[in-house]
């Protein structure tokens, strides 16, 4: 176990400094969106005056201190095995909060995060317990499962979107009046002076953005890619993230790798600056667009134009063909006419990009803290 201590907190609020023990898998800089989240939520956290100890996987990606914030790398993995580890070292911290954040990538299938609201109601009974579920309607049905003890023993559940509250509501309608509904915000903040001097790159390129899995339709994109190609537009894909052997294969069967850049884990700033230079955003999710995409929320925030695919619900904020632009899902042929049309009409290309930059400033990290402050003043008092 390893600890790493800043003491520079300020804050911007008189609000009692409550200490919360904020509990995740995955922190920078080990990829993660869920862990990215974390870290911006507990900055802002402490810059409003609380005093936020961050529990994570002992890695050596986790590249501690972050500003106003410990950071404590508790375990080497998340088996039970190490539930004396973990209850050691909160008794030693004596939180007034445990805010678990679920799931996260270095959680794998391991099963202390599912148990640990049981072990914290045994041991630490007057101890508040809050638990963030950020993934439920897409996951596997025995990980829908797996959170039963969140929903059983926390004080009080958080979902980042309605949809998500929904699709819980619908296997434990019983968890109505105690959870509350809290938005995430962009992981990547635009670099400062950038975004105002946008520029188009030499070779236009279109830009994807967050892991490669299951939920996420890059095969789908790759062939709008080659309709793209075929109709003579010269222009990239960039592709940041990691891809796999068989992704790979398909871009070599379709004749396409030497359009397109892979470029591996980038930092913030470098993910901003191809954002910036970019024509567009595509994001082709399998279950749709949701407000609980990072990666949707850091192209907004960019005033990014974003092709991207519509589900059953989709947020009512999102217009389409005004701030966002939606095509059905597997539709390589919609996507390919609506990224061709991006490119021949900049009007309409600026007129998204504007508003979705607009659409953006909603999702400030000045607001979310606040509504968190909120909640635990309300589960503390």
């Amino acid at each position: 176990m390893s600890l790493v201590v800043n003491n520079s907190h300020t804050s911007a609020t008189k609000s009692k400094a409550y200490k919360v023990a904020m509990i995740t898998g995955s922190f920078p800089d080990a990829p993660c969106g869920v862990g990215d989240y974390t870290a911006r939520l507990s900055q802002e956290l402490a810059r409003q005056g609380i005093h936020v100890s961050v529990l994570t996987t002992d890695l050596p990606e986790i590249k501690p201190p972050q500003p106003s914030i410990t950071v404590c790398k508790v375990v080497k993995s998340w088996q039970l095995y190490n539930t004396f580890r973990f209850v050691r070292f909160l008794k030693a911290m004596k939180p007034d909060i445990i805010h678990i954040q679920y799931p996260t990538r270095e959680y794998r299938r391991f099963l202390l995060p599912n148990f640990l609201p049981l072990i914290c109601w045994a041991i630490f009974p007057k101890l508040c317990r809050i638990a963030t579920i950020h993934e439920f309607s897409i996951a596997h049905k025995f990980r829908k499962i797996g959170i039963i003890f969140f929903l059983l023993l926390s004080n009080k559940i958080i979902f980042p979107d309605k949809r998500e509250a929904s699709a819980v509501l619908k296997w434990f309608p019983w968890l109505k009046g105690r959870y509350t509904v809290i938005p995430i915000g962009a992981n990547i903040e635009p670099v400062p002076n950038i975004v105002s001097s946008r520029r188009i790159a030499e070779i236009p390129y279109i830009v994807y953005f967050g892991f490669a899995t299951k939920s996420k339709d890059v095969i789908t994109l790759f062939h709008a890619f080659k309709q793209l190609l075929i109709h003579g537009v010269k222009c990239k894909l960039v592709m940041i993230t990691y891809l796999s052997d068989d992704d790979h294969h398909v871009m070599k069967e379709l004749g396409i790798e030497h359009a397109i850049t892979v470029t591996g884990y980038c930092t913030p700033e470098q993910v901003s600056v191809y954002f910036t230079n970019a024509t567009a955003c595509v994001l082709p999710f399998k279950d749709g667009v949701s407000l609980r995409r990072g990666t949707f929320l850091t192209a907004l925030r960019h005033g990014l134009p974003v092709v991207t695919t519509i589900g059953e619900n989709v947020p009512e904020v999102l217009k389409n063909w005004e701030n966002v632009i939606l095509t059905p899902i597997g539709d390589y042929q919609a996507m390919s006419d609506v990224i061709l049309k991006l490119f021949h009409d900049p009007v309409l290309r600026n007129k998204i990009s504007d508003n979705a930059m607009e659409l953006g400033k909603c999702f400030s990290w000045d607001n979310i803290g606040l509504q968190h402050v909120a909640l635990y003043s309300s589960m503390l008092t």
